[in-house]
């Protein structure tokens, strides 16, 4: 289409392609605002000793809690009820599932321990 005057109408696509890349890159930018916000709060909380249920997964293997929290593998067959070897491959969720444990309560107990053991390695020796 053209002008009155006759020459040909510019497109307006660099202004709406410009506006366009506004909105993304608004939006790229708020969702790693959240994904930034909520890990910055997931720290918060572990540094206070908030162990919340959510932060234990179902994936979770006795070696990896052992790993990673602190509490001995044995600790943790002792208060789930497991055998004292075998099944080092075997997650949580699994052996939920082979012991018939409720996964909640059984990571409460894990829960249990891990907060038994940080408050362990922060009272000063007397």
């Amino acid at each position: 289409m053209a002008k009155p005057d006759g020459s040909p109408r510019l497109v307006r696509w660099p202004r709406r392609l410009a506006v366009a890349a506004l909105v993304v890159g608004v939006l790229l930018m708020s969702v790693f605002a959240w994904r930034a916000w909520r890990q910055h709060d997931y720290q918060t909380r572990l540094a206070a000793g908030e162990i919340q249920v959510e932060t234990l997964r179902g994936w979770m293997t006795l070696s990896y809690i052992e790993r990673v929290h602190g509490v001995p593998e044995a600790q943790v067959r002792e208060a789930l009820g497991l055998p004292a070897s075998g099944g080092d491959d075997l997650s949580l969720h699994d052996w939920f599932g082979a012991q018939g444990i409720d996964p909640l309560e059984g990571r409460k107990k894990v829960e249990a321990l891990i907060l038994a053991r940080r408050s362990a390695l922060q009272e000063p020796d007397r």
